[in-house]
C-alpha cells in the first residue's frame, strides 16, 4: 500500500478505533507505527473520541491512582482500576493542574520546579522544566492552561507571578522550548487580591478564574486568545452576598459556565453561562451539603446515584447540590468532572506529550 493511500486509510478508518486497538495496530509494521504515531493522526483520533459518551475519571489519593468510567455524566465506581505514575515520587506529592486532549498537566508538589505532561492511557510523559529551574513553577502563585494552535502544536501556557509582575510563557511541543509573551498592563494582577488556577479552554480561548471573593468591585477574569496569543479581561457575575465561586470554569457544549455560591441567608448555588459577551443564569439550586475535605467527599462517592453535582469553591470546601433530570441532562456534557481537587475527567487518546 502506498504511503499516501495508507495515510488516508489510517486517518479515515483507523482513527475511529478505540485507543487500545490503535496501540495494538502499531505493532503490525514500521509503517503502521509511523503513521499511527503521527501528531496529525493523534488529533484526528482525539476529535473522534471526544464525541464518545464514554469517558474516564482519574482520582489521586495518597496510596493509589484510580480510574473509573464516566457514562452519561455518572461515575461508575464499580469500574475502577489502578494505574502507576511514570515518575518516581510519592503519590501524595502529585497535583492535577489541567486536563485536555487526553493529557494531564501535573505538578510534583515537593519538587515545585517540575511540571509533568502525562498521557495516562499510553503512560508517555514529558518533563517541561526549562534550563533555568529555579523558581520555575510555584503552585501557590502560578497558573497554567493547555491548548492546541491552528498548526496542531500542543502548547502549555504558564503564568508566573514574580515580584508583583505576571510573566506569561508558552511551551511548544514541536520545538520543546519556552517563549515569553506580553501580559496586560495597568492592574495589580500579580497581587494577592487575585486567586489563580488552571485555565478552561472554550472556543479557542483560555479563561482563568475570577479574583478572590473579597474584591467584588473587580469581578472579572483573564482570558487568553490561543491564536493571537493575546490577553484581555472578561467580566463575571457579581453579588454582594457571595460565599464563593467555583475554582474552575466549566465548558459545556463549547460554552463557558461557572457556579457561584450565595448566602441570603440560606445557601444558594447558581449556574451561569457566558454567551455573546453576556452572563445569564441557567439554574438555581437551594439544597446543598458542605464537605470540608476531599476525603470526606470521596467516602460518599459510592452512595452517589447520579442525582448530585459537586462544586469546589475558592473559599475552601466542597458543596454537593441535588440536581433534577433536566439539570442532569444539561451538566452531563461538562468537559470537567465537577472541578474537584486532584480529580479530572479525560478521553482515552493517543495524543503524545512528547
Amino acid at each position: 500500500m502506498q504511503r499516501l493511500e495508507f495515510e488516508m486509510f489510517a486517518n479515515e478508518i483507523l482513527s475511529r478505533l478505540p485507543t487500545k486497538y490503535v496501540a495494538r495496530l502499531r505493532c503490525v509494521s514500521k509503517q503502521w507505527r509511523y503513521e499511527l504515531s503521527s501528531h496529525l493522526f493523534a488529533i484526528i483520533h482525539y476529535r473522534r473520541m471526544a464525541n464518545n459518551p464514554y469517558r474516564k475519571v482519574i482520582m489521586f489519593t495518597n496510596s493509589s491512582i484510580d480510574i473509573h468510567n464516566l457514562i452519561g455524566g455518572k461515575l461508575d465506581i464499580s469500574s475502577g482500576k489502578s494505574i502507576s505514575f511514570p515518575v518516581d515520587t510519592h503519590l501524595s506529592n502529585l497535583i492535577i493542574l489541567a486536563s485536555q486532549y487526553g493529557i494531564l498537566l501535573m505538578c510534583i508538589q515537593w519538587r515545585p520546579n517540575e511540571l509533568i505532561l502525562w498521557n495516562p492511557t499510553t503512560n508517555k510523559f514529558s518533563n517541561l522544566c526549562d534550563k533555568k529551574p529555579k523558581n520555575f513553577f510555584d503552585l501557590r502563585e502560578d497558573a497554567v492552561g493547555i491548548y492546541m494552535d491552528s498548526s496542531n502544536d500542543l502548547k502549555i501556557l504558564l503564568l508566573q507571578r514574580r515580584k508583583d509582575d505576571v510573566i506569561p510563557r508558552v511551551y511548544s511541543r514541536n520545538t520543546r522550548e519556552w517563549k515569553t509573551l506580553t501580559f496586560l498592563k495597568g492592574a495589580d494582577y500579580a497581587s494577592t487580591l487575585y486567586w489563580w488556577s488552571s485555565g478552561t479552554l472554550c472556543n479557542n480561548v483560555l479563561y482563568f478564574p475570577s479574583p478572590h471573593y473579597w474584591t467584588p468591585a473587580k469581578s472579572y477574569t483573564i482570558a487568553f486568545d490561543v491564536e493571537s496569543e493575546t490577553f484581555y479581561k472578561v467580566s463575571i457575575p457579581q453579588s454582594t452576598d457571595l460565599f464563593g465561586r467555583q475554582r474552575s470554569f466549566l465548558n459545556i457544549r463549547n460554552t463557558l459556565h461557572m457556579f457561584i455560591v450565595i448566602e441570603t441567608p440560606k445557601t444558594i448555588v447558581k449556574l451561569y453561562k457566558f454567551e455573546d459577551e453576556i452572563w445569564s443564569e441557567v439554574s438555581s439550586f437551594r439544597s446543598g451539603k458542605l464537605f470540608y475535605s476531599v476525603d470526606s467527599w470521596r467516602n460518599k462517592l459510592a452512595e452517589n446515584k447520579g442525582d448530585t453535582w459537586t462544586v469546589n469553591i475558592d473559599r475552601g470546601g466542597i458543596i454537593e447540590i441535588q440536581i433534577g433530570m433536566k439539570d442532569s441532562q444539561y451538566l452531563r456534557d461538562a468537559e470537567k468532572f465537577q472541578g474537584i481537587y486532584n480529580v479530572a475527567s479525560f478521553e482515552e487518546t493517543v495524543v503524545s506529550p512528547i
